[in-house]
């Protein structure tokens, strides 16, 4: 017998009919779909968790191995002297072959890992990746936020000045005699010289804001009497283009720093 309209079976039956072929496909589907959305997002967590593992576990076992750690910062201080060569920067300067020995002999006493905080975002796939992409943007920033230029409210020229002012200040002064004194002076050229570096694309997300002021107050610290490096403003951009930049890059791409750098000055 064929539907009736007018009886309440057939109409029972016609909405099992759409319950079943139109409207169960859909939720169906959609609950596939949501399956998938949310499959997917707990494997992107997975993985992203993994990969931060996996970066930490690989920074421990790097600054595990001093002699790694210092043929990669060789590496590193080498890939960056090229960089700056095409940017025009004196790489013969005798400052600048101070500040690259500096660079790979502040390993030698051993490293740290670093774990990334939570805020941090991973931009690179792996350290290849990241040295090939932060070294020229570190030169260039050098170039922009810590080389004097003719043009005195240039960003180079503010950065460079007030750095080496600072130092030739305290020196002038006599202020540079004792342990504390070199702290106090290296913690206020690092303040100037992290907020530079903050500016350079891949650095900012990339690492702990405070953590990059600690090793550089470290770095400054240990090369606090160098006068080639830190008492003109040529010779700032000179040290931090030489020095500093390639620990950062190290920290970054590497997540390791100096063995004790990441503490603050005592």
């Amino acid at each position: 017998m064929g539907w009736n309209p007018f009886k309440k079976s057939s109409w029972t039956k016609l909405g099992k009919d759409i319950n079943k072929t139109v409207i169960q496909p859909v939720v169906d589907t959609g609950n596939k779909v949501i399956g998938v959305v949310t499959n997917t997002a707990t494997d992107l967590y997975k993985d992203a968790s993994k990969a931060a593992t996996d970066a930490y576990n690989y920074s421990v076992s790097l600054a595990n191995n001093t002699a790694a750690v210092t043929a990669s910062v060789a590496n590193t201080v080498a890939k960056n002297t090229e960089e700056a060569a095409k940017q025009g920067i004196n790489v013969a300067d005798d400052g600048w072959k101070q500040g690259s020995k500096f660079a790979v002999d502040t390993y030698k006493d051993g490293a740290e890992a670093v774990q990334k905080a939570a805020e941090d975002a991973y931009k690179w796939l792996d350290a290849n990746a990241c040295y090939l992409g932060l070294n020229a943007a570190l030169t260039t920033g050098v170039v922009i936020y810590f080389t004097p230029k003719p043009d005195p409210a240039d960003p180079g020229t503010e950065t460079s000045v007030a750095t080496s002012t600072a130092w030739t200040t305290a020196k002038l002064a006599g202020k540079l005699g004792t342990t504390a004194e070199k702290m106090a002076l290296a913690c206020v050229m690092a303040k100037i010289i992290n907020e530079g570096f903050f500016m350079i694309p891949g650095v900012k997300g990339q690492v702990n804001k405070t953590m990059s002021y600690n090793v550089l107050s470290n770095c400054i610290y240990s090369t606090i009497d160098n006068a080639v490096l830190w008492g003109t403003p040529a010779g700032v951009g000179i040290a931090v283009g030489s020095a500093l930049s390639p620990v950062i890059a190290t920290l970054i791409c590497e997540g390791v720093a100096p063995k004790g750098f990441t503490k603050a000055l005592q």
